[in-house]
C-alpha cells in the first residue's frame, strides 16, 4: 500500500465526520478526528482552540504515521504534512437545513453560512496546501462523494466547480432589505 496522508476540512455541517469515517474504512487506514485531539490534549481555551498549539501537537502525532485520514474544520487554519486535502462544500440552503437539525443557534448558522458563501475554508487551505480538491456534498450522496474522493486520489483535476457568488449577492441583498 502506498502512503496516504489525507485531510478533510470544510465548514461545520458539510459532512466531514461521516465522510472521513467511510473513506478511512474504505482505504483501511487510521482515522484521526481533530475534535478528539483537541479534547484529549486540552487545547480548548474557553470556546476557542489555540491553533498554534494544535499544529504542534499534530506534528508530533503525525510524524510517525504513514496512512491516515484526518478530519476537522480547523485543518484549513494550519499547515500539516498531507498528500491531499479535501475541502467539503455544501450549498447554503442545504447547510442551513443541516445546522438547524443540529440545533445550532441562529447566529452560529449565519456565521457558518457566511463562511461557506465566502469560500473561507477553500481560501485558507489554498495558502497552506499544494493539492486541494473541493467537493460539493450537497449535490450527491456520501457514497458518491467517497467515489469522487477515491478517483481524485489519482487525479490532479478539479472535481467540482463551486461558486456561490450569486447566493452571496442574494444573501447580502436580503440582509440589506431587512435593515
Amino acid at each position: 500500500m502506498i502512503n496516504l496522508r489525507i485531510g478533510i476540512t470544510g465548514t461545520p455541517g458539510t459532512g466531514k465526520t461521516i465522510t472521513a469515517k467511510l473513506l478511512a474504512k474504505e482505504l483501511k487506514c487510521e482515522l484521526i478526528d481533530l475534535k478528539k485531539v483537541v479534547k484529549k490534549r486540552g487545547l480548548l481555551e474557553g470556546i476557542e482552540v489555540d491553533t498554534k498549539k494544535l499544529q504542534k501537537e499534530l506534528s508530533s502525532i503525525l510524524k510517525t504515521k504513514k496512512n491516515f485520514v484526518i478530519e476537522g474544520h480547523l485543518l484549513c487554519e494550519m499547515k500539516t504534512n498531507l498528500d491531499i486535502l479535501f475541502v467539503l462544500r455544501t450549498t447554503p440552503k442545504e447547510l442551513r437545513k443541516r445546522l438547524k437539525k443540529r440545533k445550532y443557534s441562529g447566529k452560529k448558522i449565519e456565521e457558518n453560512i457566511m463562511a461557506e458563501l465566502l469560500d473561507y475554508c477553500s481560501i485558507k487551505s489554498s495558502k497552506k496546501y499544494k493539492k486541494i480538491i473541493e467537493l460539493d456534498t450537497g449535490i450527491r450522496s456520501i457514497k458518491k462523494t467517497i467515489k469522487k474522493m477515491l478517483k481524485a486520489l489519482g487525479d490532479k483535476k478539479q472535481i467540482d466547480k463551486i461558486d456561490y457568488t450569486q447566493e452571496l449577492i442574494d444573501y447580502l441583498n436580503l440582509k440589506k432589505s431587512q435593515t
